[in-house]
């Protein structure tokens, strides 16, 4: 059976977890309801295909972050934060907070936002959490991918950098859209893969336009989805670069 694996970074030679969080941006009992939350999925996702991480040091271990990802499926929300000790923020439509699902979404650090764009309040809200320290969750894309690649962003994410100004991590999922794409009604068992990428500091986007701020976080996004997809061939036991079955490396003299 296939496990949810926290892979070593390579700049924790001891394995130790480098985002443990030293001040929370919530209360504790909302902590331990999400950390029981975090273990369920976890071990659904572990009997499930297995759920693997890299470049969890990427992460700020204190203060407000942004998190941003491509969007391949409904599971990409659950999977970003599994194996990441800060608890996540995340960033919904307002269509999913019905009676039921919406108080659920909200316990685990879920608000709403529309579907056209953030919005005032959705703008607002974002703001507030980052600085109470806490790390918001977002999909720049603004949508489900229909094809498995990164669509184009929405300008949005620019303006809400600018005003923020904090360290935005971008970061990739492999498999989701392998596992429950938006046209099936239910997922199927496949290896999931996340990989967070090296933060973009405030520094490096001040004074840029717009566009151009864009540009530089789908690119890094390309890259952390390049590096996921590569894990989850080698999970899969393919080469990265797509040539056929891997075979390991032969030992001894």
């Amino acid at each position: 059976m296939k496990t949810a694996v926290r892979e070593p970074d390579s700049t924790d030679r001891a394995g130790r977890d480098t985002t443990r969080p030293r001040a929370g941006d919530r209360s504790w009992l909302a902590r331990l309801w999400y950390r029981l939350v975090q273990f369920s999925v976890a071990t659904l996702l572990s009997a499930t295909g297995g759920l693997r991480c890299s470049g969890r040091h990427n992460i700020p271990e204190t203060g407000g972050v942004l998190l941003v990802s491509n969007h391949l499926s409904h599971l990409d929300v659950f999977v970003l934060g599994i194996l990441v000790t800060r608890p996540l923020n995340y960033v919904a439509r307002s269509t999913l907070f019905l009676p039921i699902l919406g108080p659920l979404i909200r316990s685990v650090g879920g608000f709403p936002i529309q579907r056209e764009g953030m919005g005032a309040s959705g703008l607002k809200e974002t703001l507030r959490r980052l600085r109470n320290g806490g790390i918001v969750t977002l999909f720049p894309e603004g949508t489900r991918s229909r094809t498995g690649e990164l669509g184009e962003l929405k300008t949005g994410i620019a303006v809400l950098a600018s005003r923020a100004r904090v360290p935005i991590v971008p970061a990739a999922v492999a498999g989701t859209f392998e596992s429950w794409p938006r046209n099936r009604p239910f997922p199927r068992p496949h290896p999931i893969r996340v990989h967070y990428g090296p933060p973009i500091l405030p520094e490096e986007i001040a004074g840029l336009p717009p566009e151009e701020v864009v540009e530089r976080i789908r690119a890094r996004m390309i890259a952390c989805q390049r590096i996921a997809r590569d894990g989850l061939r080698r999970d899969l036991g393919l080469h990265p670069n797509g040539a056929g079955p891997a075979h390991p490396a032969p030992t001894g003299g």
